[in-house]
């Protein structure tokens, strides 16, 4: 197994822990839970939803389909190599616990890729007096996220470095190449940005089928961006300061609701895959089309005041 193959790597992580968490304190771990929680999925999705309802819908679409298909990747690669957490070999590092292997950090690799991307993508940071805010916001977050990890006992310094190392290289990958991807996909029939589309999320199911989340996610965010495009658009930078607020409480309850409503049906084991997938494929599509086509519905996109704005040619 990898975890044995590599032991004196992971016998060297736990010693650091120890090391780390002869400092603790029950101030101190509140802190760090606080800190760690700015890597959690859930601040994630709220980050994507303010993008994609409030701010910019192409750089929300954009940070949506990096971070599933980087948190499906994490799933493949934590699967494949079944390390145990901390706390699972030395029970004194217990302080929380997590539900999966330990190896890579999806906290580490996901806040690789989110904080960088917020540094280049908050249009009020982009004044150069605000350079040092972004290295802050693009570097530092990701150290303090990922030692958190090492301090709460849920990985091995190893874990954090090979997260960062993989989200960094996601999120400059998207620098890079994203506006010449954009504008490929862009060209593309429908059918083929369909296709496209459902290519990732065919391969990761093909080294994992056991974890179907992300690659839902990402094709119901994907098919819906496409159909949301092709019925008019969402801008996400129209509408009043109240109109965005009421429709980012409104979208997000409404997909929160029909999430936790459809729990009940994971019960029956015979379709617990099924419900799964349609969970998080119509979270996808919620965040790209569905929510705009009903802020649309209750007049919220700003889009009737822009209207009567026009001047009547008559």
């Amino acid at each position: 197994m990898f975890f044995e193959n590599f032991s004196s790597v992971y016998n060297w992580g736990l010693e650091f822990i120890r090391h780390v968490q002869s400092f603790s304190s029950p101030a101190l771990t509140a802190v760090i839970r606080g800190i760690t929680f700015l890597g959690n999925p859930e601040f994630s999705i709220l980050i994507i939803l303010l993008f994609a309802w409030c701010f910019d819908e192409k750089k929300g679409f954009r940070l949506g389909l990096l971070l599933g298909l980087s948190t499906g990747l994490n799933y493949v690669i934590k699967d494949a190599l079944k390390v145990p957490r901390p706390y699972e070999v030395d029970s004194s590092l217990r302080i929380m616990t997590e539900n999966d292997y330990a190896t890579p950090s999806g906290h580490a690799q996901n806040s690789a890729i989110l904080w960088p991307f917020l540094a280049k993508n908050i249009n009020a940071l982009q004044k150069r007096k605000y350079n040092a805010l972004k290295l802050g916001l693009a570097f530092v977050f990701p150290l303090l996220i990922g030692f958190t990890r090492v301090y709460l006992g849920v990985h091995y310094p190893s874990d954090v470095l090979a997260g960062w190392s993989i989200g960094f290289l996601f999120v400059l990958c998207e620098f890079v190449f994203g506006a010449r991807i954009a504008a490929f996909f862009a060209a593309l029939r429908r059918s083929l940005k369909i296709l496209v589309c459902f290519a990732p999320c065919f391969l990761l199911l093909c080294f994992n089928n056991t974890r179907i989340e992300m690659p839902a996610f990402v094709f119901g965010l994907a098919a819906g961006r496409i159909y949301i495009n092709e019925n008019g658009g969402f801008s996400a930078k129209e509408g009043s300061i109240a109109q965005k607020i009421l429709r980012f409480f409104a979208g997000a309850v409404i997909a929160g609701a029909a999430y936790y409503v459809s729990n009940f049906a994971k019960e029956f084991q015979q379709i617990a895959r099924y419900v799964i997938f349609t969970q998080f494929c119509f979270l996808g599509w919620w965040i790209t089309f569905g929510a705009p086509v009903v802020f649309d519905m209750l007049h919220l996109t700003g889009r009737a005041e822009a209207e009567k704005e026009v001047p009547d040619d008559k």
